[in-house]
């Protein structure tokens, strides 16, 4: 009884001292006997909250009620290690269910107040709305940035994954169908965000469209199958990207950079097509940085005058006689602290930073005065330049171009401008003034890699130009690649027919420019010829006669010229090869093509592999398939066919049980004549 009263005591001045904190804060104060599992309030606390402040307290199963469900479990962890006596405070924070039905994030924090046996006795202690506030999402109800910076500095210790997701073209929905749609959306992902995630996942809301979620103690595949599920759910409303990253898993850097981390997964999960999650790699981490220390050397390059940069000239040949018509000019730049660093690396920086305008600038006036130079002694000497979408974007760029022509004093039909595809050109009416002008001074435009990403047949109904340039990837082993080839002489027909130029790019070997000599392209571009040179380099071979370099490059084309001569012949005889199998691939008759002197099948055409049911013919002999033989036939006439003269005759084949008759020409096939033999059924069977 004693032992009661004292508790009875104690409880009364524990209450009184509650009320009091109650009356002077916002806070709800409590005591919790924990030997009684029963919890004392003020009535403050039933105002918002659907509970009933007694005079003997409520069960602690009274106060679950209004707890999240989802964290509910992880509350009753923490209560249980205050009764065993594991823990002597308490801090949490979870969510509590208030008479309107909404969600609302306190802070309960207590210490335990033990009795004199050291067991414990009491917890009190306060649940905080306002420690919560400011930590919070106004929006969404998720934890807002602040507080995700804040427990980023607490996982040093802890194994787990980090995500950031993002809701893809979020700024066209919110113009689409205004801010509330896209509050609501964000509302809703929310929403699935915390549906799809269990009590220990803890989910923040950074700004605007972007989330976080930390996933302690998560492998690779649970973070992989909650983005799928929540994917799923969106897929009717939106798409979302995302971007992870394993923290204390080897990578080993702080806390502090894992934000870095899961965004930089983000962005190739953005670059990749959207939609997707990818995960952090230190090797793409390390191509960001690298990207970013070279946007900063590019742009210090750019302040000192374009420091670092140079040209390189390749030379442009004449397509019917090898003879040097002008050269492109290419840009290389060499770091202080990488070395040379690749045009397809460089490039694109400057591109998306907006540097190419003024490197291309200087690109143009340092080629052109160079092309006015070389104009001295090689009078017709023309130069192309290549230009981009963002500077053709630039307001006065038709006036710049004008004026550096001008000032270095060459006629406008001695440039080139070649337009790349760094983005597509939609606004044709716009570019096509731009185009018009510059052409009304005689400058020429030309559509650079054509081929290859946007560009397209389309183009030359679209845009004025004068010439186009075929991709290396159309060249490459033309000789070789019959549809390559079809494709290529329609489009050179066709440009021709247009009063279109066309020049072959990466022209590599003889064989690529035998075969492209029948095409008569009018210009051709590469390595054959000659790579990009130095302005001291090309000035050997093309300009000082007495030079050993410019001796032997007219003897080197001379030897080009003469070999591309004899080929044509012979590449014409492949093309009549070709044609002929185009023709007969679809007759009724029984046709084959096989090798005089060894019997061996060269071609059997669709009638005659139908005939004997075999398709892997080569290597095979015409009496073995034909006539069911293993030597040579006695009747064949293979030595009795002459140049230009069609043998005709007739025989019964017993191992078809067919009368066919039968016709045989000597034709060119593989640099030698072969037999064409021809045979038709003349009863039917």
């Amino acid at each position: 009884m004693d032992s009661q009263m004292n508790l009875d005591k104690e409880l009364k001045i524990y209450m009184q001292t509650i009320r009091f904190l109650d009356d002077s804060t916002d806070d709800y104060f409590y005591l919790y006997d924990l030997a009684n599992d029963r919890i004392y309030f003020t009535e403050k606390i039933c105002e918002k909250y659907p509970i009933v402040s007694r005079k003997e307290g409520i069960l602690f199963s009274e106060w679950s009620k209004i707890v999240y469900a989802k964290d509910l479990k992880q509350l009753k962890y923490e209560i249980n290690k205050i009764v065993s006596g594991k823990s002597d405070s308490h801090s949490m924070e979870y969510r509590l269910i208030d008479r309107s039905g909404s969600k609302n994030w306190v802070i309960c924090r207590g210490t335990v107040l033990k009795r004199d046996d050291g067991t414990p006795g009491f917890l009190i202690g306060n649940v905080s709305e306002g420690a919560v506030r400011r930590e919070l999402d106004s929006l969404t109800g998720l934890w807002n940035g602040e507080k995700f910076k804040e427990d980023m500095g607490c996982l040093k210790k802890d194994k787990g994954y980090l995500m950031i997701l993002d809701i893809d073209n979020f700024k066209n929905i919110n113009v689409k169908n205004g801010r509330e749609f896209g509050n609501n959306l964000l509302k809703m992902v929310a929403m699935v965000l915390e549906e799809k995630t269990d009590y220990l996942t803890k989910l923040y809301r950074l700004d605007g469209d972007c989330f976080a979620l930390n996933f302690p103690d998560k492998t690779k595949e649970a973070v992989i199958e909650f983005y799928n599920a929540v994917k799923e759910e969106l897929k009717s409303y939106c798409t979302a990207s995302a971007g992870a990253v394993a923290y204390s898993d080897g990578i080993g850097e702080d806390s502090g950079f894992l934000h870095q981390y899961a965004e930089n997964a983000l962005d190739r999960a953005k670059r990749e097509g959207k939609n997707i999650l990818a995960f952090f790699s230190s090797e793409d981490y390390q191509k960001s940085l690298d990207w970013i220390k070279l946007q900063d050397e590019l742009k210090e390059s750019v302040r000192h005058q374009c420091k670092g940069f140079s040209l390189r000239y390749q030379p442009q040949m004449r397509g019917k006689d090898f003879q040097v018509y002008g050269a492109e000019a290419l840009l290389r730049y060499e770091s202080a602290t990488e070395g040379l660093v690749s045009p397809a690396k460089f490039i694109p920086i400057l591109e998306q930073s907006g540097l190419i305008c003024e490197v291309g600038n200087w690109v143009l006036k340092t080629a052109v005065k160079q092309c006015a130079d070389w104009r001295k002694v090689l009078t017709d000497f023309h130069i192309g330049v290549n230009i981009s979408y963002v500077q053709l974007c630039q307001d006065n760029i038709t006036e710049m171009v004008l004026d550096t022509i001008k000032e270095a004093g060459i006629p406008g039909d001695a440039l080139t401008l070649e337009v790349t595809e760094s983005m597509e050109l939609q606004d044709y009416s716009y570019f096509n003034k731009i185009f018009y002008e510059w052409k009304r001074h005689g400058i020429h435009i030309a559509i650079d890699d054509f081929g290859t990403g946007y560009s397209s047949l389309g183009y030359l109904k679209s845009i004025d130009v004068d010439e186009i340039k075929i991709d290396r990837c159309f060249v490459s082993r033309i000789y070789c690649n019959n549809y390559n080839y079809r494709l290529m002489s329609n489009i050179i027909k066709l440009a021709h027919s247009s009063q279109i130029q066309v020049c072959c790019e990466g022209v590599e070997t003889e064989e690529e420019l035998t075969s492209l000599q029948q095409l008569i392209p009018d210009f051709l571009q590469g390595f054959l010829f000659a790579k990009p040179y130095t302005k001291e380099e090309l000035e050997k071979l093309y300009m000082c006669k007495e030079s050993l370099e410019y001796q032997e490059r007219v003897e080197r084309e001379r030897k080009l010229y003469q070999i591309s001569t004899i080929e044509e012949k012979n590449v014409t005889a492949e093309n009549e090869r070709d044609e002929i199998v185009n023709i007969v691939e679809g007759m009724d008759e029984v046709i084959y093509v096989s090798d005089i002197d060894t019997y061996e099948l060269y071609y059997m055409n669709s009638a005659a592999r139908k005939l004997t049911g075999i398709y892997e013919y080569k290597g095979r002999k015409c009496y073995q398939v034909f006539q069911g033989r293993q030597l040579p036939c006695e009747y064949c006439n293979n030595c009795k066919l002459k140049n230009g003269k069609i043998q005709v005759w007739e025989r019964d084949n017993l191992f078809f049980d067919k009368h066919f008759v039968i016709k045989d020409k000597l034709i060119p096939w593989n640099g030698k004549m072969a037999r064409l033999e021809i045979a038709m059924d003349t009863d039917g069977r």
